[in-house]
């Protein structure tokens, strides 16, 4: 099981680790419900050096990427990215990814259990190209909640520049690079700190001390995942894969673009925006009982199967069982009832749109 590089400080934290394919990873740092509510109240602090990181550097970079994404590489700038993914040539989806223009190379923000298989789907088409793909040395801390913004100017000492969502910047910190993304996994103000790994404990002590009179608190696994579910935020490998078109999973609008030229999978989007619409939806569901369903778990109309769970999380906002779902279009309504079978007898639920919670924050935003 590989370790974290802070693993130590995570200890000294109080972290109780968990595991996340091979990586033990702070689960909570004694009490999940007061993370949660440090992240919506004020500001959170969480170690995901696990993710996934490539860097893809040669002069055919921008043309190599454009002729196999699902995105249009002519909407990056110099302090924006973009959201896509590699589609099978039946349109599903192998790989979800951001892409950040960073000098002379494009960084690559994945999951981390989703590496290796995009590094050999991408190398396959590579022949000639001049492209090399590697990994940087960074590790990456998320700093997120209302106050975020707040802390972290105080920890740089200076104001941060305007940012949208997927826009980044970078700053020379204590002698090093950092580089911040402003992009969404919680459903508040979410920045993701890029630093180099044998600096990231100044990195995590420095956030910790601006952020001391924030209420700022450290931040596992376990109250991410009800952030980011109540937040309706989809994860690959979670709730799509490769067996998921983008229109089902509701990432079409973000990941999709329909003008740019052709690249594997496109045909069949296309004709599916002009001619068809997806069979399922990926919807909301607040259960009406304990305890939470499994992954996989089948949803019930009227005794016929309508749907498969995805994610599930206790919501601390709802105070109620919540669910991500794959639903048949006939019941992917808000306000349809469903029953959701598990070991202990069906137990019911109410159909919702996505997301069960958007900040006042970006509402206004």
């Amino acid at each position: 099981m590989k370790q974290l590089h802070l693993h130590t400080i995570h200890q000294e934290e109080g972290a109780q680790f968990g595991n996340d394919g091979d990586n033990a990873l702070p689960e909570h740092y004694g009490d999940s419900i007061e993370e949660y509510h440090a992240v919506r109240r004020h500001v959170g602090l969480a170690d995901l050096s696990h993710q996934g990181k490539l860097i893809f550097s040669g002069s055919d970079r921008l043309s190599f990427l454009q002729k196999l994404i699902s995105n249009d590489m002519a909407l990056l700038s110099e302090s924006s990215g973009i959201y896509a993914t590699l589609l099978t040539a039946k349109g599903k989806i192998l790989s979800d990814f951001y892409l950040f223009p960073l000098h002379d190379t494009l960084f690559m923000e994945l999951e981390s259990s989703n590496v290796e298989k995009t590094k050999a789907h991408l190398m396959r088409f590579r022949m000639r190209s001049q492209v090399e793909l590697s990994s940087p040395p960074w590790g990456k801390l998320l700093l997120s909640g209302p106050e975020a913004p707040l802390v972290l100017e105080k920890y740089m000492g200076s104001p941060l520049p305007l940012m949208q969502e997927k826009s980044f910047f970078e700053k020379e910190v204590n002698g090093s690079t950092l580089l911040c993304i402003k992009r969404a996994l919680t459903g508040e103000t979410d920045f993701h700190l890029y630093y180099p790994e044998e600096k990231l404990a100044s990195l995590w002590k420095g956030l910790r001390t601006a952020g001391e009179s924030h209420h700022i608190k450290p931040v596992g696994q376990s109250a991410l995942e009800m952030l980011r579910i109540e937040a309706g935020i989809p994860r690959y490998g979670m709730d799509f894969d490769d067996e998921i078109l983008p229109v089902e999973a509701g990432i079409q609008s973000e990941a999709i673009s329909y003008t740019k030229g052709c690249y594997p999978g496109q045909e069949v989007i296309a004709r599916l925006k002009t001619y068809g619409h997806a069979n399922k939806h990926l919807s909301g569901l607040i259960l009406k009982g304990d305890p939470l369903p499994q992954k996989g778990s089948p949803v019930f109309q009227d005794n016929k199967e309508m749907g498969v769970i995805t994610s599930t999380a206790h919501s601390p906002l709802l105070k109620k069982g919540i669910a991500m779902a794959y639903l048949r279009t006939k019941v992917a309504t808000a306000g349809t009832q469903v029953s959701i079978g598990m070991p202990s007898g069906n137990t019911q639920a109410e159909v919702v749109t996505l997301p069960f919670y958007k900040s006042k924050t970006k509402s206004e935003d």
